[in-house]
């Protein structure tokens, strides 16, 4: 029985750079102590090398997007992300809810605007309430 060999593809260029930010990162090859200083240090270590590295953002989209609890990504510390973390989902809820009650005032139905979404009908139907407009059908 002959099998056919396993075809490796190939990412996509934003795909490529996305997997391989760590291998730009100026942090790669440090010490990893710097970058999780225990209670009462300083980060200040850790923010001077992450001061000069090219991949800053994508380190610091990593840590919040994989809710990294601990250590400094992206320059920022656990409580730093943790705030900016609260403010993005505030932000990104936000801009949802004013698209779902702009869905309602076109006459779009709960069921509709939800798989839209991903929202189960009776959260359209809160949203709604909330913001004053009519009830969706």
């Amino acid at each position: 029985m002959t099998a056919r060999p396993p075809r490796h593809r190939t990412l996509a260029a934003p795909a490529r750079f996305a997997a391989r930010w760590r291998e730009l990162a100026a942090c790669r090859g440090a010490d990893l102590d710097v970058f999780f200083p225990d209670r009462g240090e300083s980060a200040g270590p850790a923010r001077q090398v992450c001061a000069a590295c090219p991949v800053l953002q994508p380190c610091l989209d990593y840590a919040i997007s994989n809710r990294i609890p601990y250590g400094v990504w992206g320059g920022l510390t656990e409580r730093e992300r943790r705030a900016l973390q609260t403010r993005w989902v505030r932000a990104t809820r936000r801009d949802r809810d004013r698209a779902v009650l702009a869905a309602v005032a076109a006459g779009f139905t709960a069921a509709a605007i939800g798989r839209s979404f991903g929202l189960s009908r009776t959260s359209v139907i809160r949203i709604a309430r909330i913001g004053g407009a009519e009830r969706p059908r």
